[in-house]
């Protein structure tokens, strides 16, 4: 799969794992192992966890932790599509002069906050051991100079092709604008909520806790294209 024009991103099924490309990166942008670690290691939750076995090679493009200009390109092994935009994002929010930010709104019915962690953690843990999943919302706002028409193609394109979990994507204030009339409208956010079904393959059991890093890649990458 490839998506983007300014920075292209190709994607491809390997033997054992995912091949990522990166075209038209620019050079001397600082990247370490330890940035990319940061967001791999936010797939992490009670009930789920990477492959221990995963490894990333570094074929081209990044040489004594700076880009070369050259094409960057990943070998993944034990690595999905997935895993994969989250190198891609990480190398995407480098040119961002702003941080992108997911936030689980709910999980399996119950509000994300602090007051209600512990009933998350309950369902969570009974989703675990009956081998079940969870269903889950995650919402983002983005700056306010974003074209949101450009940002939607490309945002949608990518989370309906990659994640078969999306069932539904708002943008501003989603179906809320029905409920209000022109004179009491309040102005439109530039803000993303991402709906998801229990993923019945794999078990992930609550994917707002695992997904949110992967729509900030989607939403950087978008953003670095429009």
């Amino acid at each position: 799969m490839i998506f983007g024009n300014q920075i292209k991103i190709k994607l491809e099924n390997i033997e054992n794992g995912v091949k990522l490309s990166i075209f038209g990166y620019p050079k001397d942008i600082s990247i370490t192992a330890l940035d990319f670690g940061k967001d791999l290691s936010r797939r992490k939750m009670e009930g789920y966890s990477p492959d221990p076995d995963e490894e990333i090679d570094v074929i081209s493009g990044i040489k004594d932790e700076k880009t070369t200009g050259e094409d960057i390109v990943f070998l993944y092994e034990k690595g999905s599509f997935t895993s994969g935009l989250i190198l891609a994002g990480v190398l995407a929010k480098k040119l961002l002069n702003y941080p992108i930010k997911a936030t689980p709104l709910e999980i399996g019915g119950i509000f994300y906050g602090d007051k209600n962690e512990a009933y998350i953690r309950v369902a969570i843990q009974k989703m675990a051991i009956t081998n079940d999943s969870l269903g889950s919302s995650l919402e983002m706002n983005l700056p306010s100079n974003v074209d949101l028409l450009k940002f939607k193609s490309l945002f949608s394109y990518i989370s309906f092709s990659l994640i078969p979990e999306v069932q539904a994507i708002q943008f501003g204030l989603g179906t809320a604008a029905s409920k209000k009339s022109s004179s009491n409208m309040p102005p439109i956010p530039k803000r993303v909520e991402v709906s998801l079904a229990p993923h019945f393959e794999s078990k992930i059991p609550a994917l707002a806790c695992i997904y949110d890093v992967i729509f900030e890649s989607i939403a950087a990458i978008t953003l670095i294209n429009i």
